[in-house]
């Protein structure tokens, strides 16, 4: 009923169509992006596609995103951010000598890999965004970031990522942002998170990736970087207020949705944080599975109630409930969650509170709403103050709008073994 994901992996039952490329679609995605590839003096010399759902979301439709130079740098982004760090910081804590662990040394490391992540993500966007053709030109904005949460490192706000209001495109539109767009140019708004399990990339450890979304979306609202507690599920529910409803009402409105003849056949994934202890207890005592993980909460909200990926015990991923993590991977897992006709709410609680030391799990569960006055401000700069939760429709205008959203395998994943 709760187990660690890093003994117990999904494993993927279903249907794969693959598609290897062949010598002209080879050829061809090399010419596509040689400008980005020569930066780094590298070429394509194999790609197989895995088609695991055809399942078709008529929401959507692509827009800008037709242009495959531009679709395919949002995954040539992720991929190279990946293998960069693959290459020169994935295991580099045990290339240190274990007296010389400590946490100011593995948070050096950590910070690093964050940097090599974004750099070369960033490199990319710009590079595509700098070449395109008129008629088909982009100006991407930075809009959901970790880059403003407090964090050991050299850079301000001391995390090194893709910080809001970052932009990527020609010199002209960069300087024309804020102002009215001519009609030729596609204003993106992107979503990142460098890596996420960034503890587990320098320990070589399972799960850990590279993130972003672009969306022809505008957003309505930044997200505070504080902690978000999130209720999650594969098949959609009406939004309720989670202020309102227990944990138990919560796990009684995601097993409707899934049809389900009651909350004994979830299993809700957390994060192994002191502060989940009670809710895992409560759930655990309803029937509701807990499988959880030491790092990284984003990649499970992508494969919520997926069919084919399963448990060892034949179950699916299907919820979160009370989990709370970061806010970036919130926002850059739900998306994506919404698409495949998923729901999520978030509710803001205080990092400041959850991460003291001090306080035991009881204490810091019941006091997560025990805001800091710099946290509260925050939340009134985003205009939180008057409904504290919310769903992506609260955060961004158009969640169907055309959109894509990649990620990078830093190290083998646990939940997708594709990756």
């Amino acid at each position: 009923m709760r187990f660690n994901i890093g003994n117990q992996r999904l494993k993927y039952k279903g249907v794969e169509k693959a598609l290897s490329y062949n010598n002209d679609r080879i050829i061809e995605f090399n010419h596509r992006h040689r400008t980005v590839l020569a930066n780094y003096d590298i070429t394509l010399k194999k790609a197989t596609i895995f088609s695991l759902d055809d399942r078709i979301n008529s929401q959507s439709n692509l827009g800008a995103l037709r242009n495959r130079q531009l679709r395919e740098s949002g995954i040539v982004s992720a991929a190279l951010s990946a293998v960069g760090v693959a290459l020169h910081g994935r295991g580099a804590l045990n290339d240190i000598p274990s007296e010389q662990r400590t946490k100011a040394v593995t948070n050096e490391l950590k910070r690093a890999n964050d940097r090599m992540a974004a750099q070369i993500m960033a490199e990319v966007l710009h590079i595509t965004a700098n070449k395109l053709p008129v008629g088909e030109e982009v100006l991407i904005a930075s809009t959901i970031t970790e880059g403003v949460r407090v964090k050991p490192g050299k850079e301000a706000g001391g995390n090194p990522t893709i910080a809001v209001g970052a932009l990527f495109g020609k010199r002209e539109h960069r300087s024309q942002y804020g102002l009215p767009m001519t009609n030729n140019v596609t204003l993106l708004s992107m979503g990142s998170d460098v890596i996420d399990g960034t503890t587990k990339s320098v320990k070589g450890l399972h799960s850990s990736f590279t993130a972003l979304f672009l969306t022809e979306s505008g957003v309505k609202r930044h997200l505070p970087d504080i902690y978000v507690q999130r209720w999650m599920g594969g098949a959609y529910f009406d939004e309720f207020n989670p202020r309102e409803a227990s944990l138990l009402d919560a796990a009684e409105i995601i097993s409707k949705a899934y049809g389900l003849s009651g909350p004994e056949k979830l299993n809700a994934f957390f994060l192994e944080r002191k502060r989940h202890h009670l809710a895992m207890d409560e759930l655990n005592k309803a029937g509701v599975g807990t499988p959880y993980d030491d790092d990284g909460d984003l990649f499970p909200a992508l494969i919520l109630g997926f069919r084919d990926a399963e448990l060892p015990d034949g179950g699916q991923l299907n919820s979160m409930i009370g989990e709370i993590g970061g806010s970036a991977e919130w926002a850059v897992g739900v998306l994506p969650l919404v698409w495949r006709g998923g729901q999520a709410i978030g509710m803001l609680t205080s990092q400041t509170t959850l991460t003291r030391t001090d306080l035991s799990s009881a204490q810091k569960w019941h006091q997560r709403f025990h805001f800091t006055e710099e946290e509260f401000m925050l939340m009134q700069d985003a205009r939180f103050e008057q409904k504290p939760y919310f769903t992506i429709r609260d955060i961004m205008e158009d969640p169907f709008a055309g959109g894509i959203s990649t990620f990078g395998a830093i190290t083998d994943n646990y939940y997708l073994p594709h990756l």
